[in-house]
Order: structure tokens, then sequence, then C-alpha cells
């Protein structure tokens, strides 16, 4: 596909920025006084809800989530390439085949955990999970679950649903890529890959999980050699991460992640953000191509985590200087 023809839907996404909440609308959240004036603010916006209902339930998240949901509805409906969106909406995705496949093995109920999310309807993971095939389903998706499976009829280990379905989440995220062939969107990618396997080994390590651990849990769809990573993780994080890391283009920015001769995850999750954010905020202005459409769906995504954030505190009491220490990077700041 061409880049002039995402011309038409781009004209559209500029529409739709002019919705997204700007740096003074977070202001005006931040500072009210409590979480009835917080959500008297949000009524005025785009966001759509019962406020005696929400201020009794507190159910922020599935809010939020609703209104995510409706906004990718419509995105894929106009989106001359739906799989751009799989690159955010397959994290939903993989989520619901966790909660699904759990429930099939344990026998349990936990479909409130699911979340509306993605190319593939909740009907259809469903019938991917119980027959092992969907005529939409990608393939990598189908032999993930097909490989659950059988991982768990043999050993009958509940972990091995995570760690499937984490690592074809990762494939999958690359086969997009390669697919669209798209040098931000690769970037893009490699950040999520590279520094997910970071993250996943300092936590291995923090935890004194054995080697076996990483090569479950570690993804050879990254830029860095899976089996390096493995091989120097016996000379700690800190040293893998100067090795492999510090020579990419982002390598400096990851020097505040280390504190004490350790990394800080919090931050390496902070970091991997902003980086992305990065990347399709340069993107977001170009006249044709499909990154105005991955910058305003990344805009909405960060939106609705700094609304969760802040209504969360909010009810909660905490410090408005606190939380604005955790928002990530508002649309237009």
């Amino acid at each position: 596909m061409k880049d002039i023809d995402y011309k038409a839907i781009n004209t559209l996404i500029r529409t739709y920025e002019l919705k997204l909440l700007q740096k003074d609308d977070f202001e005006r959240l931040l500072k009210a006084d409590d979480l009835k004036a917080t959500l008297d603010t949000l009524k005025a916006t785009d966001y759509e809800f019962d406020q005696e209902e929400l201020l009794q339930t507190k159910q922020f998240n599935e809010m939020l989530m609703a209104h995510l949901a409706d906004v990718y509805r419509e995105m894929y409906e106009v989106a001359p390439q739906p799989q751009l969106l799989d690159l955010f909406t397959l994290r939903y995705t993989y989520h619901n085949l966790k909660v699904l496949l759990k429930d099939l093995f344990l026998e349990s109920n936990q479909e409130t955990l699911l979340i509306p999310i993605g190319s593939l309807s909740v009907d259809q993971l469903k019938t991917l999970v119980s027959s092992g095939k969907n005529d939409n389903a990608h393939p990598l998706m189908v032999e993930a679950v097909r490989l659950t499976k059988e991982d768990f009829e043999e050993r009958q280990l509940i972990e091995a649903v995570t760690v499937y379905m984490d690592t074809y989440y990762l494939r999958h995220l690359r086969a997009i890529s390669d697919d669209l062939q798209n040098e931000d969107i690769s970037a893009i990618v490699d950040i999520l890959i590279d520094l997910y396997n970071l993250t996943t080994l300092v936590r291995s390590l923090n935890q004194g999980k054995p080697r076996s651990h990483l090569y479950a849990l570690l993804s050879s769809s990254g830029t860095v050699s899976k089996q390096d990573l493995i091989d120097d993780s016996i000379n700690g994080a800190v040293s893998v991460l100067k090795k492999y890391y510090s020579s990419k283009v982002y390598g400096s920015k990851l020097e505040v992640v280390i504190e004490d001769n350790k990394i800080n995850t919090l931050k390496l999750d902070k970091i991997m953000d902003e980086l992305i954010s990065e990347i399709v905020s340069e993107g977001i202005y170009q006249a044709f191509g499909p990154m105005p459409l991955l910058g305003y769906i990344y805009a909405k995504e960060t939106e609705i985590t700094n609304l969760r954030l802040v209504l969360v505190g909010k009810d909660n009491q905490i410090d408005e200087t606190i939380l604005r220490e955790r928002m990530r990077t508002i649309y237009g700041a």
C-alpha cells in the first residue's frame, strides 16, 4: 500500500486530534479539589459517563476502556491497513487469550477481565480457544493457542499460558512490522521487543530465576541476540545494558535507569514510552503515510493512561505533585 492511500484518513485524523485532551485540560483536572470536581471537569470533554453512578461504583477503568473501545472500532472501519492498529490492540487480544485459556484449563470464569478491543471479537477468540480454529485469526495466533493447549495437556503448568502468549504476542508484532515495511514502525517494534527483553532479564535476575527461565521468557524477535543476553546475564543486568544497549540510538537515555548498580524497571518502562512518543510525534504531521493514524492512537492510549492515573489518584487523595511525576507525555505538550 502506498503512503498516499492514507491521505483521506489523515485529513479525518486532524479532526479527531482536536478532541484530544490538551495540557490545559489536564491542568484543570489535576487542580480540581476532589473527585467530584475532577469528574465535573472531565464531563465537559468528549468523555460520556453517568457521573453519579461513577462516584458510587468508582469503575474508572471500565468507563475509560469503553471509550477507548469505541475509538478503536471507528478507526478499524476507516483504516486502510487495519493491521496497523493491531500494533496497539494485540496486547489486548493476547491478554484476552490468556484469560480464556486459563478459564478453559482451570474451569473458571474470569470473563469480567476481558477487554473488547481488537480486530477479533471476544466471541471469535472464544471459538479459537475452544476449537483451535478461526478463519479470521492470524496463523501465529492459531499456533500460539494450539501449542499452549498441547503444553498444558502434557505438563499441567498454568504458567505456560503467560509464556506462550507473551512470546507469540512479540512474534506477531514483528510479523506486522515486517509486512508493513515502514521504518518508523520497525523502530517502534524494535524498542518494544528489545526493552521488553531487558526488563524481563532484570526482573528474572532480581527474583533469582534460573537460566532456563530466561530461555522461556525472552523473545527471539528483537535486534539483540537472545542467546547473547542469556550468556551475559551472569555478569548482571547493568553489564548487559552497557554491552548491548549503549550503542543503540537511544543508548544515552538509558543511563538514568541505572541506580546503585541496579536497573530501575519503572524508569525503564517510562523511557520506553518516551522513545515511542518521540517517534510518533515526529511523524504525526506527515501528510501521507500511516504515522498520523498511529500517532493519534498512541496519543489516545496515553490520554487514557493519564486519566486513569488522575481519577484513581483523586479518589485516593494522592498529592498532585506525585500524580504529575507519574503522568506520561501529554499530546501537544
